[in-house]
């Protein structure tokens, strides 16, 4: 399907955003990202909305990719550090709306309590990328799923899942586009 779009801001993908610490106007446009890798056999792949509250850095530079805009609406500034200066302020209820759900898909076979194991280990991408995270304003979660019967190693291919979930939620960020008001990572100058 040639010129067909799926990922940024499509889909699920077309609501998301992050850094939303100090609300709309500090906030930046998400949305849906893809990665997938292939070792020998094995294929890992991962598909992540990305709904945060907090930031989204780089999984291989740790480089800040999006999240909590600075005053000037130009630059990026911290949701974690922004957020240590409200300790003492415990605010309850504060922030609703922010899931960031995905999926990795594996063609290993594995049984169901280590399908759960991948799916733990996948979520290493998503703390690997997005701080803060799993927040009590996140409804953070990520399923995993087998599609093949290829023999593999659990604890290689959760290794693989992380990284291609943290992948996946870079692109959500990098191939986002600015709308409804909201700056896009592509609209910041680097």
């Amino acid at each position: 399907m040639r010129g067909v779009r799926v990922v940024g801001c499509v889909g699920v993908g077309t609501g998301c955003t992050v850094g939303k610490l100090l609300g709309a106007d500090y906030a930046m446009k998400s949305g849906v990202g893809i990665y997938a890798v292939q070792v020998g056999k094995i294929q890992v792949g991962a598909v992540v909305a990305v709904n945060a509250l907090g930031d989204v850095y780089d999984i291989d530079t740790g480089a800040s990719l999006a999240g909590l805009l600075g005053e000037d609406g130009a630059s990026l500034r911290s949701t974690e550090l922004t957020s240590y200066a409200a300790i003492e302020r415990p605010v309850e209820n504060a922030f609703v709306g922010n899931t960031t759900i995905g999926c990795v898909v594996t063609n290993g076979s594995f049984t169901k309590a280590e399908m759960n194991k991948l799916a733990a280990m996948a979520s290493n991408g998503y703390a690997r990328t997005i701080r803060p995270v799993n927040t009590t304003a996140d409804g953070d979660s990520l399923y995993a799923v087998s599609v093949g019967q290829e023999p593999a190693a659990l604890d290689v291919v959760g290794t693989l899942a992380a990284y291609v979930t943290g992948k996946a939620v870079n692109r959500a960020v990098l191939t986002a586009r600015g709308a409804y008001g909201l700056k896009a990572a592509c609209d910041l100058p680097r």
